[in-house]
């Protein structure tokens, strides 16, 4: 497998989760994220405490990538992507869908790829569509 599908992967199993140990299982200890909350932290530990919080409070997360652009340039890989996300509370209450857009920041450590920064943001009242 090539270095840009190892990262879609990764992304795609990121957008997938429904655990914080999911969702920062390809982060370096390091790893800085800033969340579409008003909240940020350092390393994988910290924000899957936060994942998981956030996903207790739901009976569903379901995530469809849109839109994903990857840049690899030696070690490194940018990746932006745009995210519907459907949800649903623990008592079973459906959420409006919302969009996401989320970027990542990548480098190849010891022949594998690990996200060093995550930056996810709301985009209300917007169908995804990016503009070339």
């Amino acid at each position: 497998m090539g270095d840009r599908q190892q990262i879609e992967e990764i992304i795609r199993n990121i957008a997938s989760s429904f655990s914080g140990e999911q969702s920062t299982s390809d982060w370096t200890e390091e790893a800085i994220w800033f969340d579409a909350s008003p909240y940020a932290c350092v390393g994988a530990a910290k924000a899957a405490e936060v994942f998981d919080e956030a996903f207790g409070a739901l009976g569903s997360c379901e995530a469809e990538i849109l839109d994903m652009r990857v840049r690899v340039t030696g070690d490194a890989a940018l990746v932006c992507s745009v995210q519907k996300w459907d949800t649903a509370l623990a008592d079973g209450t459906v959420n409006p869908p919302f969009m996401m857009r989320q970027t990542n920041y990548l480098e190849k450590v010891g022949g594998q790829w690990k996200v060093l920064h995550e930056h996810t943001s709301a985009a209300a009242d917007w169908d995804g569509t990016i503009d070339e």
